[in-house]
């Protein structure tokens, strides 16, 4: 059973996680050298497909809320919903889904996979959790891949806890998942890089926010699966570490100095049991 929430920004865990976090800056005498945005996330590494795997301790976690619901099936809201791989896999367990994210490329992925599912969707163009309050309330809120983005996580925590009817699913990697780069970092700008915060220190946060989770830990295969070597990866990790094109057989050169990104991903999943406190007024269910 859930306790009282703390939701305040300054609490112990929330504090250094923003301190951590902000660490990962890139020191602007990098940055305004950089000939393109280095924070890139190419819609294609997020594409879902029927391949994408139904058995996920994150889709076991979000199954077995959606289970405790009266009708075993409910609403999943993706906070940071990509192209629909952190719930369309659900499949026949969804009445709807609905996507957030602050890309249209991707929320277009998203109803288009959707879509080929025959699941149900609405897509919101929506920064969070700034916007949190524009989002409807679902069963359940899933969101993977995204707490690193956070600085503000207290808030996160607490708005994606207020929007979710029976529980809230987060998966994020062991460490930063920029973590890869830094032998990179050392390489072109004798630029050390941070090692936290970690997916210890966000549970830490959801404890101190008042809830009980449910921690899961998987081996996380490599996003780059196909694309090592080619022209395509070495642009991107180019771009990511504020190099210019010319810089590419350098890049492709030293590829080999990338920490392997085959890591673990954790699943940190909670009951919010029927406690949200968001408006309900876009509800699926009423």
């Amino acid at each position: 059973m859930s306790a009282v929430r703390d939701t305040s920004l300054d609490s112990p865990a929330s504090a250094r996680w923003a301190e951590a976090l902000a660490a990962w800056a890139i020191p602007a005498w990098i940055l305004d050298r950089a000939p393109a945005n280095p924070w890139i996330h190419p819609p294609k590494m997020f594409r879902s497909t029927d391949s994408d795997p139904p058995d996920t301790p994150s889709m076991r976690a979000a199954a077995e809320l959606l289970a405790a619901g009266a009708s075993g099936r409910g609403s999943v809201l993706d906070i940071g919903c990509g192209g629909g791989r952190s719930s369309l896999p659900l499949g026949a367990l969804l009445i709807e889904a609905i996507g957030v994210d602050e890309q249209q490329a991707m929320l277009d992925q998203f109803a288009t996979a959707a879509a080929e599912r025959g699941i149900a969707a609405r897509t919101l163009l929506h920064h969070w959790p700034g916007e949190a309050a524009l989002t409807p309330l679902a069963d359940v809120v899933v969101c993977h891949h995204v707490a690193y983005n956070v600085a503000p996580i207290g808030d996160f925590v607490a708005q994606l806890s207020t929007h979710a009817r029976l529980g809230v699913v987060v998966e994020l990697p062991e460490v930063h998942p920029t973590s890869p780069f830094s032998p990179l970092w050392t390489h072109f700008w004798q630029l050390d890089r941070p090692t936290e915060p970690t997916a210890d220190l966000f549970v830490e946060v959801v404890r101190e926010a008042g809830f009980d989770p449910v921690v899961t830990r998987s081996l996380r295969p490599p996003r780059r699966s196909g694309m090592m070597g080619s022209d395509e990866f070495v642009a991107f990790v180019r771009q990511r570490l504020c190099l210019a094109a010319d810089r590419d057989p350098e890049v492709a050169a030293v590829l080999h100095l990338m920490d392997d990104l085959t890591s673990a991903n954790v699943t940190v999943s909670w009951r919010t049991d029927g406690r949200g406190e968001a408006d309900d007024s876009w509800s699926a269910d009423g």
